[in-house]
């Protein structure tokens, strides 16, 4: 069988070195499903790993993609998943692919009644927004939140499940008048221009009961959210979208007991097992189906202009996610 895949033969732009290509695909064998995608997003993380900068890479050449879905057409001897089951692609093999065989143990079921753009989604950014809303602090109803890149995906994810929680959150992001109405359509509490940021107000807005904050930028941006934390609170940081060193205070660790931590998804996945991280999918997958977690789609693109998709995806002009499909 052939299938149109999206390869790149060396670290490099994007949009230089991703082409589609045409590979061969092998029958299923024992265990094993033949996977036929459907839906796939583009995340930062994709554009860093094609770069060479990401924290894992793969051998090349490679299949492009880590997050989207598909329809199992096929199934081996013995598999544990049967035809017209929706799973997550695989992102080793890689996502954007016409077709992939996988082993069918490995892959998580999407329930059926899931939208494909949300689910295309649901792998990467909504895990790690629970896992750091979980893992780290516990926040109650009335509790403060501050994040910065809040109009990402993540941010948006992070403030909608705040907001079914009760918890409320300042985020932070740059030309905050252009960007309020629709992080309040989603739930945010307050938005602050991060250019204009005051630690002081922000302290008196939240009655110095800032207990976490997501950081996704570095440099003075989270500079400027550690002098706004409250006593015993924690940052965690899952990006860093500038390359500025963070500094600050020593008096902060010191007289506030801040707590800097680190989180990432990937790594948790590989420490912990496959019905843990699918407990997590599972919780996601239920946020989605009751409406509580939603996401903006900028553009979509067919799989086979992959070039055009990942043009847009490299724009800091786009409003969502960019969907590939077939």
């Amino acid at each position: 069988m052939k299938s149109i895949a999206a390869v790149y033969n060396q670290y490099g732009k994007p949009t230089e070195v991703v082409r589609a290509q045409t590979l061969d695909v092998p029958d299923p064998g024992d265990g094993q499903v033949l996977i036929k995608f459907l839906r796939a997003v583009i995340n930062p993380s994709d554009l860093g790993m094609i770069g060479g900068s990401y924290g894992t890479l793969k051998t090349l050449p490679a299949v492009a993609g880590r997050e989207g879905v598909g329809e199992v057409v096929a199934a081996g001897k013995g598999s544990c998943l049967k035809v017209g089951d929706c799973v997550r692609l695989s992102a080793e093999a890689g996502a954007w692919q016409q077709y992939q065989v996988a082993e069918a143990s490995k892959l998580t079921v999407v329930p059926r009644g899931i939208d494909l753009d949300m689910a295309a989604m649901a792998f990467v950014n909504p895990p790690t927004a629970l896992c750091v809303l979980d893992l780290f602090e516990k926040l109650n109803p009335g509790d403060w939140f501050i994040q910065n890149g809040s109009n990402s995906a993540l941010g948006l994810f992070l403030i909608q499940m705040c907001h079914a929680r009760g918890i409320k959150t300042l985020n932070m992001v740059r030309n905050a008048e252009a960007k309020r109405s629709m992080l309040e359509k989603y739930g945010a509490d307050e938005v602050v221009d991060e250019a204009q940021f005051d630690a002081k107000k922000v302290k008196e807005l939240t009655g110095g009961k800032l207990k976490m904050g997501l950081n996704q930028i570095g440099g003075e941006s989270v500079s400027n959210m550690i002098k706004a934390m409250g006593k015993s609170a924690t940052i965690v940081t899952v990006g860093a979208m500038v390359s500025t060193p963070v500094r600050f205070p020593t008096r902060f660790l010191i007289f506030n007991d801040l707590r800097l931590r680190g989180f990432w998804w990937d790594d948790w996945r590989r420490t912990h097992t496959k019905e843990e991280s699918d407990a997590v999918y599972a919780k996601v997958f239920g946020m989605i189906a009751d409406g509580t977690l939603k996401a903006p789609v900028d553009s979509r693109f067919k799989l086979q202009d992959i070039s055009k998709a990942l043009e847009r995806a490299c724009q800091n002009s786009r409003n969502g996610k960019v969907v590939l499909e077939f």
